[in-house]
């Protein structure tokens, strides 16, 4: 049987590194399996695993439990907001093209009830012709009508609230 205090630092160290029983068994040169074992109070610990798994409970001894945060990445923020900012614009003049191409869209589908009792009155067959027509003018309403420019709308406000934020975090003073 192995000793209980091994038994109790393992998944203590486990837990405070954040390693999974293969990561510690990694550190401290041994299987997955024999850590468990271990664990369980199965198995001692082996000899060559001592120093290792000594330097660890070292470490989280006299290291902070919440060591200060890293320095932000400026660059990489700064990066971020002028991709958001490009891209919201971007969005910007895309939306600002849907509404004259929903247009004809719509006006090819409010058309249809006359160019119906003209082509094909009292319930004739229609020409092919007005089979796609129609499906151009639907398909064109699902790319550049009312839920499109919805749509695009949201994306466009995500983006510039997200460039906003950035914006905050790069002119606020480090405080952590």
């Amino acid at each position: 049987m192995a000793s209980s205090e091994t038994t109790r630092f393992l998944p203590s160290l486990r837990t405070h590194f954040n390693l999974s029983q293969p990561e510690l068994g990694t550190c401290l040169g041994l299987s997955r399996t024999m850590v468990s074992q271990i664990e369980r109070g199965l198995r001692p610990l082996p000899l060559p695993a001592v120093l290792p798994q000594a330097a660890l409970t070292l470490a989280r001894h006299n290291t902070p439990a919440e060591p200060a945060p890293e320095a932000l990445d400026t660059a990489a923020l700064q990066k971020q907001l002028r991709t958001c900012q490009l891209r919201a614009d971007q969005l910007a003049h895309e939306l600002d093209q849907l509404p004259a191409r929903a247009a004809w869209a719509r006006r090819r589908l409010a058309a249809l009830p006359v160019l119906t009792a003209v082509l094909a009155p009292a319930g004739g067959t229609p020409p092919a012709w007005l089979a796609g027509f129609i499906a151009d003018a639907q398909a064109e309403l699902a790319r550049s009508g009312s839920t499109a420019q919805a749509r695009l709308r949201g994306r466009i406000a995500g983006l510039r609230a997200e460039a906003g934020a950035l914006a905050q975090e790069l002119a606020a003073p480090a405080t952590e």
